[in-house]
């Protein structure tokens, strides 16, 4: 944290005599006293070398005070007053820290106890700086790094690269037990996701995540397995790097689902392992859980086709908002020719063009000052950037048949891991707008839309089970929601879907009930009954009676109860996992499968990549390094990174404020 006074130094004995041989006079108050210079000397202070009461040290206050002061002040003897001045010289390295604040001073200057630094701790710490910063070993061996440690800690002895690395593969081997007990200890079971990373040498990298849910009802993930595929890149390969993560981690038994990108050789990876799996472990539901695609990368694709249409003007309208932000003066007319045209103020957006939000705020700005571009082109002879009205069209077009993928995926992400259940209602969203714009009037994207809807109604056809069912257990939806969006899709053969969704979750909770320790039925209550028939004669048959409605409640399962209890509103905002939590002693083993269910990652994509319209790249420092030696220094950082438990819930909106921050106007431009 920045200080708002400046930080001012306190000199030792010997610096102090050094540094007022050149004053004319010198009051032998000062032998006890330190002052401590300030900007104004009316700021200035004075501080006693015993008992450390301050003073002001005004010039036109002179001395008097502080020599009444020394009067009352308790002093040491000769030996413990050399000795105050060696530990004060010795612990302090000659300088000691304060700040000049509203006329008090605070010491901000590391205590003895902690100025002594762990040279061990600080070596981790520049090892853990390396690894999250995605820094390079030689790093250590800068100028500017040693510069500053000699500064920060001149007793720090300097390390090698080879030191820093063998320092961080020691870090991660203690953090990989961490995480080998965490997993031990996960009450659930496990989910993973399979993904392709690359170098800048285009070598390929497979990257295996697990995904659970702890004690607290936390969904969590971490990075296992990060290895070097060598070509070719064939299934089997694939296939065996993921059953070694598994067998290595020792969470064969736990495996629940696997999330896998959308390659083509994947239907192959999926197939093979589901057989390979099938044959030790028993499967859920035959398999209907076993694997998902990856949603956000079919998202992705759709909207690079529908910026692939409109290349050049993207580009034109590039090089138009970089010609009006370029100059102050041009930014300052632009706004001032907006406002007189009642246009509302909005900041001109330029784009990353790795990330797609940021093209997609580019465009909606654009279109948004339209009529101030029109007249730009007019009055400014060096404008050269302005589109015709047919292009204009089709901007116009492709916002507003965007804005539902732009929404949809901060929905997604607008936590740092979300669950299932926020999936099925985005993704309906997709495939509903999908099919009304392919039926809608034809443009410039029907092509593009036919060939898309195909590809996503693919998707639809191989995921909407596990969609559905994860959206079932959250208590927003259940099976109502799930009956009106079908009814939307299919219409007269809705009903055919959502029963066969509906059988299956039953199906599920049926295994549950199988594998628990504990009798799902409701124990009946047992009541002594008189052997005197004479005076029970009449109400001989009450015991059967009540038995018929307690097997009849009995006969209610948990899902049951939970699909008939009322639905929240549909808008309202509930953490799904702070509700299961809540239910887990109402419903033990409901909310056991739920919490299993709502773990399955529908996404191999990070909340960081989520707008990326590139492949995941190893971080060119770290491409030249040895394949075990990028796998620890991967994990490692993921590991960092998830352990920290204060993420922000605004963690997308914050780095979408990052990408356009660097492009936006600041607030003196307005």
């Amino acid at each position: 944290m920045v200080c708002d006074s400046p930080v001012l130094p306190i000199y030792t004995d010997k610096e102090y005599e050094s540094s007022s041989n050149h004053s004319k006079s010198r009051s032998k108050v000062w032998d006890v006293f330190q002052k401590i210079s300030a900007e104004r000397d009316e700021d200035s202070k004075a501080i006693c070398r015993y008992c450390k009461k301050v003073y002001s040290a005004k010039p036109a206050n002179g001395t008097s005070h502080l020599r009444r002061h020394l009067e009352s002040c308790l002093k040491p003897d000769n030996h413990d007053r050399k000795r105050d001045n060696h530990e004060f010289q010795h612990d302090y390295h000659g300088i000691k820290q304060y700040k000049v604040s509203h006329d008090s001073l605070t010491d901000v200057t590391l205590s003895p106890r902690n100025y002594k630094n762990d040279l061990n701790e600080i070596s981790s710490a520049i090892a853990m700086m390396i690894v999250t910063d995605k820094q390079a070993f030689r790093m250590v061996e800068d100028m500017g790094f040693k510069s500053v440690m000699a500064v920060a800690c001149p007793e720090f002895e300097m390390m090698s690269k080879g030191t820093i690395k063998r320092d961080i593969i020691s870090i991660y081997m203690k953090e990989r037990e961490k995480v080998r007990e965490l997993l031990t200890s996960c009450p659930g079971r496990i989910c993973l996701t399979s993904a392709t990373w690359k170098s800048i040498a285009d070598d390929h990298y497979n990257c295996v995540t697990v995904h659970f849910i702890d004690h607290e009802w936390r969904l969590q993930k971490r990075i296992l397995w990060f290895n070097l595929v060598p070509p070719p890149y064939d299934s089997l390969y694939v296939v065996d790097e993921i059953a070694l993560c598994m067998v290595q981690w020792n969470i064969e038994h736990k495996f629940f689902s696997i999330a896998l990108d959308n390659l083509s050789t994947n239907d192959q990876v999926a197939s093979m392992l589901r057989s390979r799996l099938d044959a030790k472990l028993n499967l859920s539901c035959n398999g209907a859980f076993f694997s998902v695609g990856c949603c956000s990368q079919v998202l992705n694709s759709i909207v690079q086709a529908g910026f692939d249409l409109i290349t050049d003007i993207i580009g034109k309208l590039r090089l138009g908002v970089k010609y009006v932000k370029q100059s102050p003066q041009r930014k300052k007319n632009f706004y001032n020719v907006g406002r007189n045209l009642n246009v509302d103020m909005k900041k001109l957006c330029l784009d990353s063009p790795t990330r797609w939000n940021t093209v997609y705020n580019m465009l909606e700005t654009a279109v948004h000052y339209k009529s101030a571009f029109l007249y730009m082109g007019e009055w400014d002879k060096n404008f050269k950037y302005n589109l015709s009205e047919e292009e204009w069209e089709k901007v116009n077009i492709l916002c507003k048949f965007l804005k539902v993928f732009y929404e949809v995926t901060c929905m997604f992400f607008g936590t740092r891991y979300p669950t299932s259940n926020l999936y099925f209602k985005g993704v309906w969203k997709i495939h509903n707008r999908l099919l009304d714009v392919v039926k809608g009037p034809e443009n410039f994207m029907t092509g593009m839309l036919v060939e898309m809807q195909v590809k996503f109604s693919k998707y639809w056809s191989e995921n909407n089970l596990v969609l559905s069912c994860a959206a079932i257990l959250d208590p927003r939806y259940k099976v109502k929601f799930i009956e009106y969006c079908y009814t939307k899709l299919y219409r007269f053969d809705a009903q055919q879907h959502v029963g066969k969704i509906v059988r299956t979750l039953f199906s599920l909770f049926d295994e549950y009930l199988k594998s628990s320790a504990c009798s799902s039925r409701i124990t009946g209550i047992s009541v002594n009954v008189s052997n005197d028939k004479e005076d029970n004669d009449e109400f001989e048959d009450y015991k059967t009676f009540r038995s018929s409605l307690f097997r009849a409640e009995e006969e209610k399962s948990e899902l049951d109860r939970y699909l008939e209890e009322p639905s929240y509103d549909l808008n309202s905002e509930i953490d799904v996992l702070e509700y299961w939590k809540s239910c887990s002693i109402k419903y033990p083993k409901l909310s056991r499968m739920a919490r299993d269910v709502l773990t399955i990652p529908v996404s191999t994509v990070d909340p960081e990549s989520a707008f990326s319209m590139g492949s995941r790249v190893i971080s060119p420092c770290r491409s030249s390094l040895k394949p075990k030696t990028i796998r620890a220094m991967v994990c490692l950082q993921d590991w960092v990174q998830t352990s920290d438990k204060t993420w922000n819930p605004g963690y997308l909106e914050n780095e979408m404020e990052d990408d356009n921050s660097s492009s936006s106007d600041d607030a003196d431009d307005y």
